[in-house]
């Protein structure tokens, strides 16, 4: 179809329903007064292992470009 692979990285979820402490994590620094429910982050893939223990949810991501 003309497609290759072109690029992958992490998509972590980051939830509150799924687990409290997760979207704090997330999060670097907090603003008074909100409480941080759910994020969806980028990382890359040598992150992965050191996420996977600090996150439920992480999916590797692959782009793909059209050749021409």
């Amino acid at each position: 179809m003309g497609f290759i692979e072109s690029d992958h990285y992490l998509h972590v979820y980051a939830n509150y329903y799924t687990e409290p402490g997760e979207p704090g994590r997330a999060i670097g620094s907090h603003r008074q007064g909100l409480k941080p429910m759910a994020a969806f982050l980028h990382a890359s893939l040598e992150e992965e292992e050191q996420l996977r223990s600090e996150f439920g949810r992480i999916h590797v991501c692959r782009r793909f470009a059209l050749t021409r």
